[in-house]
């Protein structure tokens, strides 16, 4: 019953978008299925740890980022057919990095890019400070790390490969390979258990 809601949910969510870019490179039942599973708070999330233990590194993909939303939902007793969470359906790619508890604060992230296998270098189309909401509406439930994105990093599209992530911090460049199976494990985006 709940994955016939879901799937609903989704189909007016695109008809009121009008199939945002985000929901094109996904079919219905895709969206459908990862936005259960964030139900679920959990989401197809890439999480790299960095060599020097200031960042975390997280790879949010249209598949994620729909699975993000729908816990956020869950957590906040919204509908998935809420305007609000329509809107923060947001298409494109999203990289950003948060600090570890153990971080120096004095050395920040200045730019990402990403380097495909082939050496080419794909440059962000934008770049801002982001604190995920449903519209107006908070998203308390969900970590704080992947809540406040200082500054989220958007991409048109990732490598369909393995590929590097290159940080431009204030102490140099740092690169960290992302795997297939880097981007297919699901992690739990959730403060607590879903209501």
């Amino acid at each position: 019953m709940s994955r016939r809601i879901t799937l609903l949910a989704v189909v007016i969510l695109m008809k009121a978008t009008g199939g945002a870019a985000q929901t094109a490179s996904l079919r219905t039942e895709e969206v459908a299925a990862w936005m259960a599973t964030g139900q679920t708070c959990r989401a197809p999330l890439t999480q790299i740890a960095t060599r020097d233990g200031n960042f975390e590194i997280f790879i949010e993909s249209p598949a994620a980022r729909a699975a993000i939303v729908a816990a956020a939902a869950t957590m906040n007793h919204q509908p998935l057919d809420a305007v609000r969470v329509q809107r923060s359906l947001a298409d494109g790619y999203r990289i950003w990095t948060s600090y570890t508890d153990n971080s120096r604060r004095n050395v920040s992230v200045n730019d990402i890019t990403i380097q495909s296998t082939d050496q080419r270098e794909l440059r962000s189309v934008a770049s801002r400070d982001e604190r995920l909401t449903l519209g107006i509406a908070s998203s308390h439930g969900i970590i704080e790390a992947i809540r406040a994105r200082f500054p989220e990093f958007i991409f048109t599209n990732l490598p369909e490969h393995d590929f590097h992530v290159v940080l431009h911090t204030s102490v140099g460049v740092q690169r960290y390979r992302v795997t297939s199976s880097d981007r297919t494990r699901l992690m739990g985006v959730c403060n607590g258990p879903p209501p």
